[in-house]
């Protein structure tokens, strides 16, 4: 009887110094991803899921797979409606995460993920970069991304519709791009579109999200577009 006794013991003290890590670090490093994220986009709404089956490969700087979702995130200014990231096989220093609470990242192998930007932030950023007072506005929709409204040019009203694209720009960002004007009631002075263009391009960069991403596909859908974007 005592012999079983020590071997369960034996093995009541393995499950434990087996599972002791799953149970301690992986909380803490998704706590440690989740005020990084937090901090760098802004957000108050972060859902941190941290990959690691015998918690044991975040001591040697391996983390298996993270999965994140953060909403009402800012990235350079531009207010995002939701971030989703999905990363494999991330490597990171495990002596200054445990030691110094700094997480530095050294090697992605794989990261996917989905930036969602709704109409009205793009106005927003739209206004606080190139027009104050708010002459146009952008439309998004399937079918593009148009500036609309009136604006003052040769001592006169126009009343403008503006076709537009958004173009991958080194990347990680978009450029709002230009490309045909229509107005009403009136005919278009050669001149209007190049000063609309050289006051109306604007970037919007994602080059300094937490991590390496590069911009994949874009899409256009109503009063929204969504960004997908992947590892460098």
């Amino acid at each position: 009887m005592k012999r079983y006794r020590r071997i369960i013991a034996v093995v009541a003290v393995l499950l434990v110094i087996i599972g002791l890590p799953r149970i301690l670090l992986i909380p803490h490093l998704a706590d440690q991803l989740q005020q990084e994220i937090e901090e760098s986009l802004q957000s108050t709404d972060v859902k941190v899921d941290v990959g690691a089956p015998w918690g044991w490969e975040l001591l040697f700087g391996r983390l298996p797979s993270l999965d994140l979702i953060a909403r009402n995130a800012i990235i350079d200014g531009l207010h995002i409606a939701r971030v989703e990231l999905h990363g494999k096989e991330i490597r990171f220093d495990p002596r200054l995460l445990w030691q110094e609470q700094e997480l530095v990242y050294t090697e992605v192998t794989n990261v996917q993920g989905e930036i969602v930007v709704t109409e009205d932030a793009l106005n927003e950023l739209l206004w606080d970069v190139v027009d104050p007072d708010r002459f146009l506005s952008l439309q998004v929709s399937p079918g593009g991304v148009d500036l609309a409204g009136t604006i003052s040019f040769w001592n006169m009203e126009w009343t403008v519709t503006v076709t537009g694209d958004l173009e991958v720009h080194h990347g990680t960002a978009l450029r709002y791009a230009l490309r045909d004007v229509a107005l009403h009631d009136a005919s278009v002075p050669s001149i209007l579109l190049e000063v609309l263009s050289d006051n109306y391009e604007f970037i919007m960069d994602f080059g300094v999200f937490p991590y390496p991403v590069e911009i994949k596909e874009v899409f256009l859908e109503e009063q929204q577009i969504l960004i997908e974007f992947g590892g460098l």
